[in-house]
């Protein structure tokens, strides 16, 4: 990201050209790995024992205050050349049924990387989750908000 948040100056820039900014680090909160609990928990419950289709072991997210920089920001990802978008899942489309998901509402991009590099080492078939959020949602990801949605989530046996 550079320039300051959500202005008309705002644009993305990839990590490879960003990870030496200064002020970076700053600007972000990384999100660790999904606990093995879980990830068993949800292969069990979601995928009958199929590992393989956990898809977001590996996740991050990315916040947004304007739901035109969400937007812009899927732009710049899908026209990614080292970018494969294998699933979208759009929970702001207007025919999503918010209370599937507790009200909680993103977009969630599983993705992976090919490039020579990931190629080499074997790891373009890795999958990763990128949330866009807006930022009022992305709220509702923490303290409470969490508890209350863990609490739904295992009511629906997910």
């Amino acid at each position: 990201l550079k320039g300051a948040r959500d202005t008309p100056e705002l644009e993305f820039v990839r990590w490879d050209q960003a990870k030496d900014n200064a002020t970076l680090p700053s600007l972000i909160r990384w999100t660790p790995l999904k606990r093995p609990e879980r990830a068993i928990e949800k292969a069990l419950r979601s995928y009958g024992g199929d590992v393989s289709r956990l898809m977001d072991i590996c996740r991050e997210s990315i916040c947004f205050d304007k739901l035109c920089n969400l937007t812009l920001c899927l732009q710049v990802i899908s026209h990614d050349k080292d970018v494969i978008i294998e699933r979208v899942k759009n929970r702001l489309d207007p025919e999503h049924d918010p209370v599937s998901t507790g009200g909680y509402r993103d977009v969630a991009l599983n993705i992976r990387l090919s490039t020579q590099e990931t190629r080499g080492l074997g790891i373009d078939t890795h999958f990763c989750e990128v949330q866009l959020i807006l930022t009022d949602f992305a709220a509702m990801k923490h303290d409470q908000g969490h508890k209350q949605y863990v609490e739904f989530r295992n009511a629906r046996g997910e």
